[in-house]
């Protein structure tokens, strides 16, 4: 689906309907097709649509319709400007192109301050709420380290090691993202608004909430999918069995990202999830110049080599221009679609639609999931 300026419009006035979750979402562009014919659509259309539904969706269909008679585009962007925020469409050359890839990407987000610079590495730092002394040290130092470093630090801005190791960052002269499980403009925790109010003039605070969307519980687990997916690896420190830091950590490793464990003693509970990590295979935090060197080897082989480099690959005469600037951007290492579009200097969709099209031809293969390298027989 491609976007323009002016369908922003109808996707920010269709993302900010309250209780509208991505599964609703996703239902309704698949019976609409885009946001502007389901905002032109009568009562009618909407009552037809209901009906191939399950019952499950009654109660926020009829939300859905209420909100359609309340809330124009206008007013739609009007909240959004009283409350201090902006927004970016899935289908937005702005879009964070790390989470383009996800199976679960959100149609939009709301953000205040700014987004992730794409041509920076990303880390995320998180950890239990409720830390100990040397949990909030490790992440005091890693967060500093890693902005001195030029990291981008991504959390989720909860008390103890997240707030902790964003501060951190951010006295360093870093900048740092925080995703919420509410709206942006929403401080959560409280004790967390002077972090929030930093964060919003020197970094991020991103979410698929709707402005003022309250901190309900089942929000967070999703949130965590979008502080993993903007990062290039995962540290967690100090992290309880079946915590939320290690269901990021989980999600960080689906998503084909590195994912590192602050160790600690075996009798300790609040270290028994990086233990785990560890022993699962997860990269082990010795000192913060062990971490710095294998995070460097790591992102040297996510490097994108400049378009323009001396290339012996001889490019197919007959492929599109699209074509051509994505097969010049492979190489025999994997790379994955955010880095081939930032080679190719063409949009997501324009990369992935241009991938396609070299794995129909035998030009390119798909070595594992979204990670993407030229084809040996080419």
């Amino acid at each position: 689906m491609m976007n323009d300026e002016n369908m922003e419009r109808y996707w920010l006035w269709l993302c900010s309907c309250p209780g509208l979750y991505l599964n609703g979402l996703a239902g309704l562009i698949g019976y609409f097709q885009d946001p502007k014919t389901l905002y032109e659509a009568d009562a009618r259309e909407l009552i037809r649509w209901k009906k191939l539904e399950d019952r499950e969706t009654t109660r926020w269909v009829h939300a859905l319709m209420n909100y359609k008679e309340s809330c124009t585009l206008a007013e739609a962007e009007a909240r959004l400007a009283n409350r201090k925020l902006h927004f970016v469409s899935r289908y937005s050359r702005r879009f964070p192109g790390k989470l383009i890839h996800l199976p679960d990407c959100p149609y939009g987000l709301f953000y205040r301050g700014s987004l992730p610079d794409p041509s920076r590495p990303a880390v995320a730092v998180v950890g239990a709420r409720l830390c100990s002394n040397y949990g909030r040290q490790m992440a005091m130092v890693l967060g500093k380290a890693l902005a001195e470093d030029g990291y981008q630090v991504i959390s989720g801005m909860a008390a103890g090691i997240d707030s902790t190791a964003q501060s951190s960052c951010l006295t360093a002269n870093g900048s740092s993202f925080a995703v919420l499980g509410c709206g942006a403009d929403v401080c959560y925790p409280e004790d967390s608004r002077a972090l929030f109010d930093r964060l919003g003039k020197t970094g991020g605070i991103l979410s698929e909430y709707p402005p003022m969307t309250p901190p309900l519980r089942a929000h967070f687990p999703m949130r965590n999918r979008l502080i993993s997916g903007l990062s290039d690896a995962v540290i967690v420190v100090e992290a309880r069995d079946k915590s939320g830091s290690l269901i990021t950590a989980d999600l960080a490793l689906d998503q084909g990202k590195e994912v590192y464990a602050v160790p600690g003693r075996y009798n300790d509970l609040l270290s028994y999830g990086c233990n785990r990590l560890i022993e699962q295979g997860a990269g082990i935090v010795l000192s913060k110049n062990s971490l710095l060197d294998n995070l460097a080897a790591a992102m040297d082989l996510k490097k994108v080599r400049p378009l323009g480099e001396e290339d012996e690959r001889r490019i197919p005469p007959d492929l599109g221009e699209e074509e051509r600037k994505v097969y010049a951007a492979l190489d025999s290492d994997a790379r994955s679609v955010d880095e081939i579009a930032q080679a190719s200097g063409l949009t997501l969709l324009q990369s992935m639609r241009a991938l396609m099209n070299l794995q129909l031809n035998n030009l390119a293969v798909e070595v594992s999931r979204n990670q993407f390298a030229v084809s040996i027989a080419s």
